[in-house]
């Protein structure tokens, strides 16, 4: 999984058109917005947390490329390890989303039959898969996504989205 911090990608780019940038970074990417993170329960195997740790600040995004681990069209995210994204918060079930490819080269996205369910720019999410818009926001339990591609991208990290 190709990932980096939201900051160092807009310092590295900073002198960069467009064009550049996604010859480097051809790939859609998923943001996950800086906020509270809820660390799973201790008797979950992803993380082992201390006594009385329940959410934690975080205080930087960071950007992730949507691609398989199997090179293929879905992506799966969730807290278990079998994920091609893992996010390890308590309140995303073990597999949490599914991120399709379309046949235009767009994203679909779908929930994958969570517990705290999923909504795109407010709207409940089912499992029939729902076609994702660049600046989509998306909110998997507390876990706060945005879908960039890379024109899009490149814009918010010029400060212009």
């Amino acid at each position: 999984m190709k990932s980096f911090l939201l900051s160092w990608l807009a310092r590295k780019y900073s002198a960069s058109d467009l064009a550049g940038f996604q010859r480097e970074q051809p790939d859609d990417w998923l943001v996950w917005e800086a906020g509270p993170w809820r660390p799973p329960a201790a008797a979950r195997e992803t993380l082992v947390v201390g006594p009385g740790a329940r959410v934690v600040s975080s205080g930087e995004s960071l950007v992730i490329a949507l691609a398989a681990k199997d090179g293929g069209p879905a992506v799966r995210l969730g807290r278990a390890p079998e994920n091609d994204i893992v996010v390890d918060d308590g309140t995303l079930s073990r597999r949490h989303l599914l991120l399709r490819r379309d046949g235009a080269g767009g994203w679909t996205i779908e929930d994958a039959g969570s517990s705290n369910g999923t909504t795109v720019n407010g709207h409940r999410l089912g499992r029939a898969p729902t076609r994702l818009e660049p600046g989509a926001r998306i909110e998997a339990g507390a876990v706060r996504l945005s879908f960039y591609d890379g024109a899009t991208l490149y814009l918010r990290l010029r400060g212009g989205a």
